[in-house]
């Protein structure tokens, strides 16, 4: 290895972080209590630091070859060969899946709801933030502008990760029926829409907003997506974010556990996610059963 990828993994291994912890955020860093303790965020402040004004074409390629030496790194370390791994990958049955997965989650109506909303949130709020250099908003009608438009573009992107992840779901093996991607990017939607819908609650009341307005059937289709999102990831409010939902960490525990590692449960939880996994996987069985005699 070489010398930056010495110290790269070296950062990394402080204690003091919390494995994951940056995946599960709302990227609000500035009221974040865990920067101190978040590789992204520590990451981000050292590659601001002056260091020789690198052109941003070249900062990102060096991103790109770092991360690539990272993962060469770890199937060393585990006895993977990463050449036959980035050959897999490349088929061409990879690359049709991938298509398929791409166009299925593209026209999913969930999907595009979250897109229209990001949409009408953004031509609602984005005129208001404009007027802010002129006229002097309320704190709380300040911040409800900021988090309407903060949470516009997130919603979509954590709810499409989501979907992504399921639609993977079937080519995971032994993937934690809670402690997963897709759980945790549909908790975070949802915690998203949650403060969205409390911000839009607020312009309403400020603005005096008449129940038959239009623009309240922003938050209608707003309220709409979290109905589906709740059918859709039954168990997503149950993913526990590395830190956020560990009280014992945010006090200030030391943890390595990854953010896929199960957590806690109780004997009646752990018996009733061992039945939905085992039923997950016979059904798993039955489809491949199903294509293999098919062909």
């Amino acid at each position: 290895m070489n010398q930056e990828l010495d110290a790269y993994i070296a950062r990394a291994q402080d204690p003091l972080l919390i494995p994951g912890v940056y995946n599960y955020c709302d990227r609000r860093c500035e009221r974040c209590p865990f920067t101190t303790r978040c590789f992204t965020y520590r990451e981000e402040q050292l590659q601001a630091r002056p260091c020789g004004e690198r052109p941003l074409a070249e900062h990102i390629e060096a991103n790109f070859e770092l991360a690539a030496a990272l993962m060469q790194e770890w199937c060393e370390r585990h006895g993977h060969d990463f050449k036959t791994l980035q050959e897999d990958s490349q088929s061409e049955l990879a690359e049709m899946e991938e298509r398929r997965t791409g166009a299925i989650v593209d026209n999913d109506p969930l999907r595009v709801a979250a897109h229209r909303y990001s949409r009408e949130a953004d031509n609602i709020v984005k005129p208001l933030a404009n007027l802010s250099a002129f006229h002097d908003w309320p704190p709380s009608v300040a911040a409800a502008i900021d988090a309407i438009s903060w949470y516009s573009g997130m919603i979509p992107a954590k709810l499409s990760r989501a979907l992504h992840g399921a639609a993977d779901a079937e080519c995971v093996a032994d993937e934690d029926p809670v402690q997963n991607d897709w759980n945790g990017s549909a908790k975070m939607a949802r915690l998203a829409i949650a403060e969205s819908r409390d911000a839009w609650k607020t312009l309403f009341e400020a603005g005096e907003t008449p129940a038959d307005a239009s623009i309240r059937q922003t938050t209608a289709l707003l309220e709409r997506i979290d109905r589906d999102l709740a059918a859709r990831f039954p168990l997503a409010m149950e993913f526990v974010r590395p830190g956020f939902d560990e009280p014992d960490v945010a006090a200030g525990a030391l943890t390595r556990l990854a953010p896929f590692e199960p957590r806690h449960r109780t004997i009646r939880r752990r018996l009733q996610l061992w039945s939905s996994n085992v039923l997950r996987r016979l059904r798993r069985s039955m489809r491949s059963r199903a294509r293999h005699e098919n062909l």
